[in-house]
């Protein structure tokens, strides 16, 4: 039966990964919930219950991503759960369709005041969220200063990141993140090694 909860799901997968193909290719500009259909076969009545629009359907694409970023286990201290963060994120950038997506994706986000304020509430709290979480541990166990600041801390760490990918045109090596982190966590240490 098409209305079961199982075929919503798979509806939504399958419209979530072809989206996620086009913005590759495309950008938002590219993105249509008729082209998402008609590569599908999901009716667009469907995919336009579950996203109100182009905007929206792309907004997701990248939540999904996103989550598989935060989702990473984390163990061990600061240094070691900040790494795994931020080497999910590099190797989900390098390695899938998400760094051409987040090309794509990023002047939207600079010009449209919605969809820009959507990314930053529903896509970088949740990164942010995880970087409070291991600063508050870290601030807790004595490892981190009092005063860290885990919204600038988030920016230095994804900031390298992003810059590397949508402005340097360099490669996203796999000991990218190791050296980000060291770099940039030793100013927020108690005791950092010299």
């Amino acid at each position: 039966m098409s209305g079961t909860p199982t075929s919503n799901h798979a509806h939504r997968d399958v419209v979530l990964e072809t989206a996620r193909l086009i913005l590759a290719d495309n950008g938002v500009k590219g993105l249509t919930i008729e082209g998402v259909s008609a590569r599908t076969g999901v009716a667009k009545t469907t995919i336009y219950r579950r996203f109100r629009s182009k905007q929206e359907l792309a907004l997701a694409v990248v939540r999904q991503m996103t989550a598989e970023v935060v989702a990473v286990e984390q163990h061990g201290n600061s240094r070691a759960r900040l790494v795994a963060v931020l080497e999910r994120a590099v190797t989900l950038l390098r390695t899938t369709v998400m760094g051409k997506v987040m090309k794509g994706l990023v002047s939207d986000i600079a010009t449209d005041p919605e969809l820009g304020a959507a990314y930053h509430r529903e896509v970088i709290s949740l990164r942010v969220t995880t970087v409070h979480d291991i600063v508050q541990d870290g601030v807790a166990s004595g490892e981190l200063k009092p005063e860290t600041d885990a919204g600038i801390l988030h920016e230095l760490l994804f900031g390298a990141v992003y810059y590397r990918l949508l402005l340097n045109g360099g490669e996203l090596e796999s000991a990218m993140a190791d050296r980000i982190v060291d770099a940039i966590l030793p100013a927020f240490l108690i005791h950092p090694s010299h």
